[in-house]
């Protein structure tokens, strides 16, 4: 299977979902002095963040990196042309995602604490109001990689009400800066329901610094922690997973931009 999750195991849920403030449409919610979106005592570093790795479902840990039958991300013909779909996040005024500080014991993911408490450098999620497609104002996204099977993951917050996005297709926009290179992989993902149980589908990110789009159908996704409780009727969170892969020996760090969540 291509692609990979978080590899948390599954336990009992410590969050009412519904106590939690929703994460859709574009913000300007106050950022912290790195950048990184200020996300409040009652919501932690990230979505999932709300409750433990301990209490979420297990999730797509293990999975193989995305091959050479795996589609790659579609470079934009015009990258200011208008969306199509209902827009979910368009990053016009401000960051409302943060990055998921799950603790991984199989790859690496560069935004967990514990690695940057012992002296990692953290990376970094910044607004910028001067880039974006189609209209300024994206994520900016700088990763200090350095290595094979590292990366981060950006979400939003946890959905007060689980969101029905069955028959729908998630979209996201992407660009690797220039001056940057990376030869890794872009993974879209879902968790659904009270366990949180996740889905993704990976692309392979397209050479060079134009704005790339990448898609996951809800109802097919490539890859599921557990089909038999994955439900695109019950979203209650989003992301997306940047991953040098297992080919990613020589990485190095790289700056991204990443706008227009949308549904269509």
């Amino acid at each position: 299977m291509p692609g990979y999750l978080n590899g948390a195991t599954c336990g009992t849920l410590i969050l009412a979902i519904a106590a939690v403030a929703a994460g859709c449409g574009s913000s300007s919610r106050p950022t912290s002095e790195d950048g990184s979106a200020d996300r409040g005592s009652s919501t932690g570093a990230g979505g999932r963040g709300d409750a433990s790795a301990a209490d979420r479902a297990t999730d797509l840990g293990g999975a193989a990196d995305p091959d050479a039958t795996t589609p790659a991300s579609r470079p934009l013909a015009d990258a200011a042309a208008p969306l199509g779909g209902t827009p979910l996040d368009t990053f016009d005024t401000g960051v409302d995602f943060g990055f998921e500080p799950y603790h991984d014991t199989a790859q690496t993911n560069l935004a967990d604490p514990a690695l940057v408490d012992g002296g990692g450098t953290a990376p970094l999620l910044q607004f910028d109001a001067e880039e974006g497609s189609p209209s300024p104002g994206s994520m900016k996204i700088t990763v200090p990689y350095s290595g094979a099977n590292q990366y981060v993951e950006v979400q939003s917050y946890v959905f007060a009400v689980p969101q029905d996005w069955s028959g729908q297709t998630l979209h996201a926009r992407l660009k690797v800066d220039a001056g940057s290179t990376f030869h890794g992989f872009a993974q879209l993902y879902v968790d659904t329901g009270v366990s949180y149980v996740a889905a993704a589908t990976a692309v392979s990110v397209a050479p060079g610094s134009d704005w790339q789009e990448i898609a996951m159908d809800l109802d097919h996704p490539l890859t599921v922690a557990a089909a038999d409780r994955y439900s695109a009727k019950q979203v209650v969170l989003y992301g997306l997973q940047l991953n040098t892969g297992s080919a990613g020996a020589g990485a190095g760090p790289v700056t991204f931009h990443v706008d227009s969540f949308t549904l269509d």
